[in-house]
């Protein structure tokens, strides 16, 4: 049985490989090919991490032990691209991994740390003080996952608790044990950030946000307020993604816990490691294209008849790409899906 396939290289690579996948199988002999110039299929370039059960099944950045999460190589000095979103559809963020910090915020806690004032010194170290007691690593790739995943605000704080504990080898304290429990009738603050950095970072405007926190840690914490105030520049803007997380905590009642986490944000929260050290010249579209080629399919220029199952034009921006290929894998499943009873049966 022979088999020809058009579309987008993504999509139609992903269901030429489950197709033939599936005949192996069954001991099937069908032979599927690609319309199209394999040379001329859009580059899909890491480095980045993402859980993708569809790509993972072709053998796509697969890393042992890992189950389904992809990690893709990249340039040394290059972000990681990041989702904790099933499949890379989106949810992207950058994830630094030279030490500089991809986050606004995580940039500012760099820069305190750099900062000449001891004041400043201080506040910094403060903050990876209190990420070392709740066992993560203080690298700044955390705190860009801490900053920017692109989850709800409590479930972004545990992925970069898992991936943070992950990269330490730690466990530490639960972040909930540092709440006062008591009940709190305000609105958390929002993720954008405020026209007046400084009037939203004030000590009394941040009193009831601290008044929800245990006496273990309150006073360090309108310290680190106060200190903040005093150093201007980027110190409030780190002070109100922090104090952004906070609000959202302290609505927490007394012995709750933090949302769990799904397979996805599970998943990559703990491949972040291997992520950060991936380096090279990796493309997920050429691997996808290289096991396509391993189970005997063939790229043509033309058939009699094929199959169409995808036709979108790939953005030309890397997230973009990212989000298209996703995309087209996913699209390429279900096709696979659709045809093969087709295939195999074409009478029914």
């Amino acid at each position: 049985m022979e088999v020809a396939l058009k579309g987008s290289s993504a999509g139609a690579t992903t269901a030429g490989i489950l197709l033939l996948t599936r005949a192996r199988q069954l001991g099937l002999p069908l032979q599927v090919s690609v319309v199209g110039d394999e040379n001329e299929a859009v580059e899909v370039p890491g480095p980045a991490v993402l859980y993708a059960p569809v790509l993972a099944s072709c053998a796509v950045g697969r890393q042992h032990g890992y189950g389904a999460t992809v990690v893709i190589p990249g340039a040394p000095g290059k972000p990681v691209l990041v989702t904790v979103q099933p499949h890379g559809e989106g949810g992207w963020f950058l994830v630094d991994r030279t030490g500089k910090g991809a986050h606004p915020a995580t940039k500012a806690a760099i820069e305190l740390a750099n900062d000449p004032r001891a004041p400043a010194r201080a506040l910094a170290r403060a903050l990876r003080g209190a990420m070392a007691g709740l066992g993560m690593s203080s690298d700044p790739a955390v705190m860009d996952v801490l900053f920017g995943a692109q989850v709800p605000t409590l479930t972004r704080l545990a992925v970069a608790l898992r991936a943070g504990r992950a990269m330490s080898g730690g466990r530490g304290e639960p972040v909930t044990r540092f709440l006062s429990g008591v009940n709190v009738d305000r609105d958390p603050l929002p993720e954008a950030l405020p026209t007046d950095l400084s009037q939203a970072t004030s000590l009394a405007q941040l009193q009831w946000i601290l008044d929800g926190l245990s006496v273990a840690v309150r006073d360090a914490a309108e310290e680190a307020v106060q200190t903040a105030a005093e150093l201007g520049g980027s110190a409030p803007l780190l002070v109100y993604h922090l104090a952004e997380i906070a609000s959202h905590l302290v609505q927490l009642p007394e012995h709750s816990i933090l949302p769990p986490l799904g397979a996805a944000e599970d998943s990559v929260a703990v491949g972040l490691k291997a992520a950060l050290t991936a380096e090279g010249e990796g493309c997920a579209n050429r691997e996808l294209r290289q096991t396509f080629r391993f189970l005997g399919g063939r790229y043509v220029e033309k058939a009699d008849h094929a199959y169409q199952v995808t036709d979108t034009a790939p953005p030309s921006d890397w997230v973009g790409i990212w989000s298209w290929f996703g995309h087209e894998v996913r699209r390429g499943r279900k096709q696979a899906d659709a045809l093969w009873p087709e295939i195999v049966d074409p009478a029914s």
